[in-house]
């Protein structure tokens, strides 16, 4: 359990020195020519068109924060979000943000925000699900001309998600969805207008998924959670509940109309824990998932399979443990042999290193568990061996890491 508490909190740790940017943001008034209605932002910029307007906040990673910045330099992935009941998009300040700066084009509309009339959840979900593919196509956008900053700057990959009515309308924006790459949702509402239905169109979702609700939530409870995450088709797919968190902690908990339904942890202090606490599971989630981040994918599985002080609840469905090679490869260890491979029962290590650190070898299976950790120390001669005993594991794949300060690599290992 120490072991595994050890590599939890370092892997957290070099979460957290992720590369992060200043948030620029725009208002972009989208277009779908297929409806009418919507909502426009004043002084937004304006898509060519008519239909529905889709009037939509943008943060993205940017040169410098402040409003129709550049965008910064790299590629960045699309991330939508939708707003709870009679709520507004910058009720998730903390959440848009932080994904921003840790460099998502985050987009999220501000349609359906009334209470009277109320909101339409088909026409919401077809909003996210519209959304994800615009978000794809600012790679390519020429006009307005404040939108070729994105040029060359769009990831193909893309995430919807949301909060309360917006989390519900993401499983409706999910289904059959065929362009997504996966789907989260933060304590999702029920949703259903005019036949379409996020719990009984569950069956139609197929990408990843990651459900986090909370676990004082009386307005959407882990029942109604597991009432869209059961039927979910997809092969890969978590809960976490999160400890003492309400409806309204998911958030910066200043939304007056939500804290009427269920009053939310807002002095500052206590906002960030139950952030940190929710946020430590969609981070890696979405690293891997948008990013192909193998590391963050061992986080998210040793996170969602460890014991946790902050979870009172999980399922887990699948995995997305890394099974690459090579992850990392500087210059610490010059050469470095794993053999034999598949192995009946021993793996021998070769390797040169210019420097005498400690190397670290560490062995996990397929669902992220920790199996074998061994440590040596070279000597002064540059060059070295080490020996590991697998005999007593079960028949199958893992992955050997070979860890030396900041060199990383990764194997996999056959036993049979």
């Amino acid at each position: 359990m120490k072991k595994n508490l050890f590599i939890l909190f370092v892997s957290l740790a070099l979460i957290s020195k992720a590369q992060t940017f200043p948030v620029g943001h725009m208002s972009i008034n989208f277009k779908d020519a297929s409806r009418t209605g919507g909502y426009s932002i004043s002084g937004g910029i304006a898509m060519s068109g008519t239909g529905r307007n889709i009037g939509t906040e943008v943060y993205y990673p940017a040169v410098g924060a402040g409003n129709n910045t550049a965008v910064a330099a790299g590629q960045f992935p699309i991330v939508v979000f939708g707003h709870g009941f009679a709520m507004t998009y910058d009720n998730y300040d903390n959440v848009y943000n932080r994904l921003a700066a840790l460099g998502y084009i985050v987009l999220l509309p501000r349609t359906e925000g009334s209470i009277f009339p109320n909101p339409n959840h088909a026409d919401f979900g077809a909003d996210l699900k519209l959304l994800a593919t615009q978000g794809l196509l600012l790679n390519s956008a020429t006009t307005p001309t404040a939108l070729a900053t994105f040029n060359g700057k769009v990831i193909q990959k893309s995430a919807i998600g949301g909060h309360s009515m917006g989390a519900g309308c993401s499983y409706i924006a999910a289904q059959n969805n065929s362009t997504l790459t996966c789907l989260f949702n933060f304590a999702a509402a029920t949703s259903n207008t005019t036949g379409v239905s996020s719990v009984a169109g569950a069956n139609l979702v197929t990408v990843p998924t990651l459900v986090i609700s909370g676990e004082k939530d009386n307005v959407a409870d882990s029942a109604v959670q597991n009432s869209h995450y059961n039927p979910t088709a997809s092969n890969i797919k978590f809960h976490s509940i999160i400890k003492d968190v309400t409806h309204c902690d998911f958030g910066n908990g200043m939304s007056v109309t939500c804290t009427i339904g269920q009053a939310a942890c807002n002095t500052p202090s206590c906002n960030a824990i139950y952030f940190n606490r929710y946020m430590s599971y969609l981070e890696p989630f979405l690293a891997n998932q948008l990013k192909s981040d193998c590391a963050a994918g061992n986080t998210f599985m040793s996170l969602i399979q460890n014991p946790s002080v902050d979870r009172v609840g999980r399922k887990i469905n699948g995995s997305i443990a890394c099974t690459t090679t090579a992850l990392l490869d500087q210059s610490l260890v010059n050469t470095l042999s794993v053999f034999p491979n598949p192995t009946n029962g021993k793996i021998n290590i070769a390797y040169t290193t210019e420097i005498t650190s400690a190397i670290v070898f560490e062995l996990y299976d397929i669902s992220g568990r920790l199996i074998l950790k061994s440590t040596t120390n070279p000597q002064n001669s540059n060059s070295g061996a080490t020996e590991l005993n697998i005999e007593h594991i079960e028949n199958g794949s893992y992955i050997l890491y070979v860890n030396q300060n900041e060199f990383k690599r990764a194997y996999k290992i056959i036993k049979q």
